[in-house]
Order: C-alpha cells, then sequence, then structure tokens
C-alpha cells in the first residue's frame, strides 16, 4: 500500500485500485468512497484530474475532500505524461515536476503526437469503467482540475457528451501564456489549443471557475476571454449566463484559497443534485 492510499484510509475512506482497457495497453485507476455509513443513497462521482499523487491528499485534495465529506465518491487515475515526467524528474533534481511535465507534454505535442488525445481516451475509459461498474451514471459525474489539469477538464468535457459539470481553479485557457512555451508562442498549433476554440462544445454545460485577479503564469485575462467566449456560444444556443460561473479572486499569484475550492464544488454539486 502506498503511502498516499495509506493516508486516504486514515480518513475513513474505502478505497480501490481497478484495472482499466485502453486500446492495446492498460491503466491503473483508483475509486475513493465514504464508508457505507456516510455514502449518499445515490452517491455523485467526482473525477479529480492530477492523479493519486497529487489531487487526493493536502494541499490540492480540496475538491475531493468536499466530495467525501458530502457522501460521494473520487475517481482518479495517473495521467501518462504525468508518468513519464515523474521519471525524467529523476535525472533532473534541479526542476521542478510542473515545469518537467508540461515541458515533456509540449515536446510530445510538437513530435506531432497529441497527448490530450491520449488524456481524454484513458479518461473515457476510466468513466466507462466506473459506469459499468455502477459507481457512477451519466449526469452524476462532475470533473474537476486544478491549473493545466482544469485544461484537461474542460477539453474532456468539450469531448464526452456525458459530461456536463465542470470546474478548473486557476485554469489554464491557453498554452501560449506559460514560460514553457515562449520559443513556441506563434506556432498556429499551439494557439489552435486554446479553450476559446472549444467553447462550442461546451455550450449549455455548467462550468465553475476561480483564478487570481492578477495570476500571470495562466493568465487572468486570456481566463476572462475563455468564459465571454462560453457565455457568447451559450446566447446562441439560448441557455442563460447562469451556466458559466467565473470568480476573480484577490488570491495571490498562481494560487486560489481553499473558500474559492469549498464555494467551487458546492455551486458543482448543488447543479449535480438539481439536475437529477
Amino acid at each position: 500500500m502506498t503511502e498516499e492510499y495509506a493516508s486516504l484510509i486514515e480518513r475513513g475512506l474505502h478505497c480501490q485500485e481497478f484495472i482499466v482497457p485502453v486500446g492495446n495497453r492498460e491503466i491503473t485507476a483508483m475509486i475513493a468512497s465514504p464508508n457505507a455509513s456516510h455514502l449518499d443513497s445515490d452517491p455523485v462521482l467526482l473525477l479529480t484530474i492530477g492523479g493519486q499523487s497529487t489531487h487526493l491528499i493536502p494541499p490540492n485534495d480540496q475538491p475531493a475532500k468536499f466530495f467525501w465529506e458530502h457522501g460521494h465518491r473520487v475517481v482518479s487515475f495517473p495521467i501518462s505524461f504525468e508518468i513519464v515526467a515523474d521519471n525524467a524528474l529523476k535525472l533532473r533534481t534541479s526542476a521542478s515536476k510542473y515545469n518537467v511535465a508540461i515541458e515533456m507534454m509540449r515536446d510530445e505535442f510538437l513530435s506531432g503526437k497529441d497527448p490530450f488525445q491520449t488524456f481524454i481516451n484513458e479518461a473515457k475509459a476510466v468513466l466507462k469503467v466506473c459506469i459499468d461498474r455502477k459507481w457512477a451514471r451519466p449526469g452524476r459525474i462532475v470533473v474537476t482540475g486544478i491549473s493545466r489539469f482544469a485544461y484537461l477538464a474542460f477539453r474532456l468535457m468539450a469531448a464526452d457528451e456525458q459530461l456536463n459539470i465542470g470546474g478548473g481553479f486557476a485554469p489554464v485557457t491557453d498554452w501560449r501564456d506559460l514560460s514553457e512555451f515562449n520559443e513556441q508562442r506563434n506556432l498556429k498549433e499551439v494557439a489552435d489549443l486554446r479553450l476559446s476554440l472549444f467553447a462550442e462544445k461546451l455550450a449549455g454545460k455548467k462550468i465553475f471557475m476561480a483564478i487570481g485577479s492578477h495570476d500571470e503564469r495562466a493568465n487572468t485575462l486570456n481566463c476572462c476571454q475563455f468564459f465571454l467566449d462560453l457565455n457568447k456560444e451559450n446566447q446562441k444556443r439560448g441557455f442563460d449566463r447562469t451556466y458559466v460561473d467565473l470568480f476573480c479572486t484577490p488570491d495571490p499569484h498562481h494560487t486560489c484559497g481553499d473558500e474559492w475550492y469549498q464555494r467551487g464544488m458546492e455551486i458543482l454539486l448543488n447543479w449535480t443534485i438539481a439536475k437529477k
């Protein structure tokens, strides 16, 4: 048992690993649920993006923690390019995992591969197993991510019609904003990754975002532009402005305070229950 799993069990959670087939390979996912006495009679499933080692333990476990405390299940899985970054980091002790993961994802994308589609395929396969095993059902699934993982959450929502509710905290919305893409900033293929170009496929879906008012890392202004583009698409299709929530917070730099995680998850969970 890993240290992370042990810490979850100490918090009174039931944890179960399961194998997920993805094409001709397999990945290992993990679902963590409150014990039976605390499990909701009709639990919602949260897919928290980032992998077990980042988003199921403090300090980035706020979305998962909120769901557990309210009687709901949480599923996660290690993302392919994050695993590669973990291995590479062993040889680059002066670098941070955050930078290495983005650099490796960037290089893979520029080589002609599509790490985003790989992630989407993996996430869809994980959710299919969850649905098949009755851990979840369409319409009762929420997706969240922080920073670069928020970008993945929204890309997944755009690619999967079953996913209609999701949140991003300090979200990356345009990879050109990141220092790791300084030399590739003018490439069309990088510009075409910005989330605003996926707004049409996100129309009619409930989205929550919170970002610091002066977040230079993820670029608050581009997040606001994404918010505007989402609202334009919703307006075209007759959806009102309540479908998208954006909060520009007083948090410093590329951070998001606990209160915004709490507020965001409350909004998303209440929306899910109301849509039952």
